[in-house]
């Protein structure tokens, strides 16, 4: 049985909270990110892991000093066609972003494996260790409403990025049911939130939806930092990535109110696909993967592809295979387009012009002049 030890306060040394992030990343303590399905978490954490690893700026701060290794549990991505593609798009140093992959990832399960995570730091050295989503993780035969249960969980994950001095980020998905206080909109025990020195919130902006809102929940640690917006686009090869934009004047609170001004799903379904197509023709899977991750329903994109008049077209290539693109016959056409721009018939002109163009003329010479009036 181990000894109870107590000790007076003045015998323990002072310490500066550390950031990795300042004031949203501290260093060795649990945060929590809270979001809907579709906002982009996923994609928010790989471009910061990306910036870390090559020791570049984050978002509304300096630049991180030196490059950083990243340890990412991703259950719901495919580290092949999802993860690496998307880490290089956002620019990374693949040889600092260490991922489980394969027989490991299935079988990763906390609290069983909390050794084996405590292992892969202490071999791997990460500045951030990335768990998306944590209940995904979790045992299944542990409840994640079960307060004590979750507690006793994550004081033992604290204690290991503690004890590594490394970030421990966790992900985690929102209720159903709205709050007004964004704490309580996270699933799950209130454990979660409560066992994170922070926690970030990511959501859409009360009136703009085309623009994500990254928000601060809980700060315990300084004061809170401000709201950045964000926004999901895609790079030249169709991979979605993240272009951070300013702060705003936006709590967390605010992002669960309902906006002032509705915006119809299909206009900015059709806006988005404007944009989108601006610069020349896409894959049509890639805008089909790149909508369901801002939150475009399949269903909506294709009513914008038809009110705004977008053609498809087949490319067969050289070496085999084929794929649709989607154009904008409206949008200006590029040199470096995968095909040439479809030759279009100009309009036919309506029935009555027809008949006035040939039969007009005839008409009117064949017609009486009208008697005046005596």
């Amino acid at each position: 049985m181990n000894a109870f030890v107590t000790e007076p306060l003045s015998q323990v040394r002072a310490e500066r909270v550390t950031w990795l992030w300042d004031r949203y990343l501290p260093r060795g303590k649990l945060v929590l990110l809270d979001g809907d399905p579709g906002i982009g978490k996923s994609l928010l954490t790989l471009d910061l892991a990306a910036r870390l690893s090559r020791g570049a700026a984050l978002p509304g701060s300096t630049a991180s000093g030196r490059p950083h290794t990243i340890l990412l549990l991703a259950a719901e991505d495919d580290a092949a066609d999802t993860t690496r593609p998307r880490a290089e798009a956002a620019g990374a140093d693949l040889e600092r972003l260490i991922v489980v992959a394969g027989p490991s990832l299935r079988t990763f399960q906390f609290p069983r494996s909390l050794p084996q995570l405590a292992a892969a730091i202490e071999q791997h050295k990460p500045d951030l260790v990335i768990i998306d989503p944590i209940v995904a993780f979790l045992s299944p035969r542990l409840a994640a409403n079960a307060d004590q249960s979750i507690r006793r969980i994550l004081s033992k994950l604290a204690r290991i990025g503690e004890a590594a001095g490394c970030t421990i980020l966790m992900i985690r998905h929102l209720r159903k049911a709205g709050s007004p206080n964004a704490l309580y909109r996270g699933s799950g025990s209130i454990g979660f939130i409560a066992s994170a020195r922070a926690g970030l919130l990511a959501a859409r902006h009360p009136t703009d939806p085309d623009l994500g809102i990254l928000a601060v929940t809980k700060s315990n640690l300084a004061e809170p930092p401000p709201s950045l917006s964000f926004r999901l686009k895609s790079d030249s090869n169709g991979v979605p990535v993240v272009e951070w934009l300013e702060s705003v004047d936006v709590s967390a609170n605010a992002l669960g109110a309902m906006p002032t001004e509705t915006v119809r799903p299909r206009e900015r379904a059709i806006v988005w696909l404007q944009s989108e197509l601006a610069n020349g023709p896409r894959k049509a899977s890639d805008l089909m993967t790149l909508s369901i991750a801002t939150g475009i329903p399949e269903r909506t994109l294709l009513r914008a592809k038809s009110e705004l008049r977008v053609q498809s077209r087949q490319v067969h290539f050289e070496a085999g295979g084929h794929e649709w693109y989607w154009y904008n016959p409206a949008a200006p056409w590029p040199k470096n387009a995968p095909f040439r721009k479809p030759y279009e018939l100009p309009p036919l002109p309506e029935l009555g012009d027809l008949l006035e163009e040939k039969y007009g003329p005839v008409l009117r010479k064949g017609k009486k002049r009208p008697v005046p009036d005596s």
